[in-house]
């Protein structure tokens, strides 16, 4: 029975490429370099931030590490699994968890913004639009769930 496929596979239409075919085409680099361009700034604002007290650095990191996952998914790779910035990205990609850690530090840090925005502005409509926005954010927040214990 030399010619005949093996039982358990289906025959495949002659020219079709087996499973074992040849690697996809790399794609090309204008498809790929802008998401890397972009991964890549969300990634150093995000860097920066970490050192900067009171500006966000998780969610540039999300947008990098999503960025990355269209332009460079070997690059996403290293983000996720990065000692100090890789858990709270898994975290997330583990069904939008967020830790109390997470959650308190962007409370305090929105609390302050609009401290910082009413003290130096006063309660203008602008400032108070973004009070009004960044309490609906920070509700939205603690209604996230908790990551698990592993």
């Amino acid at each position: 029975m030399s010619g005949s496929p093996a039982p358990d596979r289906p025959p495949t239409a002659a020219g079709a490429p087996s499973a074992s075919g040849p690697p996809a085409p790399a794609p090309s680099p204008l498809r790929v370099w802008p998401w890397r361009v972009l991964g890549l700034s969300s990634v150093t604002i995000g860097v920066i931030n970490a050192f900067i007290p009171l500006l966000p650095s998780t969610v540039f990191l999300l947008i990098g590490a999503w960025a990355f996952s269209r332009g460079a998914p070997h690059w996403r790779e290293r983000l996720m699994a990065h000692p100090r910035f890789g858990a709270p990205l898994r975290n997330w990609a583990d069904g939008g968890r967020v830790s109390k850690r997470g959650k308190r530090l962007a409370a305090i840090g929105m609390a302050a913004s609009v401290a910082i925005s009413l003290w130096v502005y006063g309660p203008t409509v602008p400032v108070i639009a973004v009070a009004l926005g960044l309490a609906g954010l920070a509700t939205w927040l603690w209604t996230r769930p908790e990551p698990r214990d592993d």
